[in-house]
């Protein structure tokens, strides 16, 4: 009698391999891999080794001066609201840094949340459609960042330039980059607190070491660029 060979189905075949000794990861590892390289970079999290100059910039800097302005900045964030109106002049102005074409002016409209008007040479076309992508990267021009419920602070990833940006400057000060790099709610205030501190002085200060690290041009602020390297976490060390 003629043997015929052994043929075994596909499924199978992949549940020999997984019980290989060869296979390094299960379905667990592999999911919490893909978890992980979705988190955002936090900068609090490395130590910074700052040039001369650098240095010398980041010994200049007042932790008491840009603590207020971030206690500023945060009492503005509390009092915002989400709106179809607001995303779509967020996303405006998004798209006009984009396009290196000048900044819109922030207001704030009656819903509590952020309107924007465009200069007429900014390169962007003021629609809502213009957009290359929503404020929270997904491309839907209906979908609402996620808040935190005590603090009214978007998550880390969905925090855009233009939310950043409070003054619409087109740069990023200590305090707005701050906004970016402490956690969400670091320190609250005591309810008869005159003046809110919102964070402790070695959160500013941690902060101002990232900062002052990829402030690359020395200028004190950072552009867009210097951003997007603060936000991979690139290592300019040598």
């Amino acid at each position: 009698m003629k043997r015929l060979p052994l043929v075994l189905a596909p499924s199978l075949l992949a549940i020999a391999a997984c019980s290989s000794e060869d296979v390094e990861n299960t379905s667990v590892d592999d999911v919490d891999e893909l978890v992980d390289a979705e988190e955002e970079y936090d900068p609090m999290t490395r130590e910074y080794t700052l040039s001369e100059d650098a240095q010398a910039r980041r010994d200049a800097f007042d932790s008491d001066a840009d603590g207020d302005e971030y206690g500023r900045y945060r009492d503005e964030i509390r009092a915002e609201q989400d709106t179809e109106e607001s995303m779509a002049a967020e996303r405006e102005r998004e798209q006009m840094a984009m396009n290196n074409g000048g900044s819109g002016n922030r207001s704030t409209n009656a819903s509590g949340g952020t309107s924007a008007s465009a200069s007429s040479d900014s390169g962007g076309s003021g629609s809502q459609g213009s957009a290359a992508s929503s404020a929270n990267g997904s491309g839907s021009g209906s979908a609402m960042p996620t808040r935190d419920a005590n603090t009214n602070m978007r998550r880390r990833s969905e925090m855009t330039w233009s939310y950043l940006d409070r003054n619409d400057d087109g740069q990023l000060s200590v305090a707005e980059y701050a906004i970016w790099a402490i956690p969400l709610d670091p320190t609250e205030p005591e309810p008869n607190d005159a003046l809110p501190p919102y964070v402790e002085a070695e959160e500013i200060n941690k902060a101002a070491d990232s900062f002052f690290y990829y402030d690359r041009d020395g200028d004190t602020y950072l552009s867009q660029r210097e951003f997007t390297s603060a936000r991979r976490g690139e290592n300019f060390d040598n």
